[in-house]
């Protein structure tokens, strides 16, 4: 019986891991570029990349007490599951992000491609200045 124990574990860790690894990779990837960039160009990319206002980006993060990556992955997983960002958040609040994403049949690799793309429009912002 106790063989079943560590097999089970390691089975878990197995299905659970890489997902998890992946979605708090483009978490990571937006939460470094942060820090290396000023707060509005921060807010500004990122409006313009899923089309709201950086006010509202603004409020959300504060409201929510969020990192500019967990902000990234609510919104992102919005526009990929067509639901509303309020919605994401509310979720958050109870679940882990890969749960949310694996529930709305988010593609990792999409989000992946879309937080490439987002780095680059706003390091082209910053270059533009």
């Amino acid at each position: 019986m106790r063989l079943w124990t560590p097999v089970l574990i390691l089975s878990i860790l197995m299905f659970t891991v890489p997902p998890i690894h992946g979605q708090y990779k483009e978490m990571s990837k937006i939460d470094s570029l942060s820090r290396n960039m000023p707060e509005p160009d921060m807010f500004n990319g990122m409006a313009a990349h899923f089309g709201v206002s950086a006010d509202s980006l603004k409020q959300e993060k504060s409201t929510n007490g969020l990192s500019f990556g967990q902000l990234y992955l609510a919104h992102a997983i919005a526009k990929v599951s067509k639901n509303e960002v309020g919605a994401i958040l509310t979720e958050s609040k109870a679940k882990l992000w890969t749960e949310i994403a694996k529930e709305k049949n988010v593609d990792m690799k999409q989000l992946s491609d879309d937080a490439d793309v987002l780095e680059k429009s706003i390091k082209k912002l910053q270059k533009s200045k």
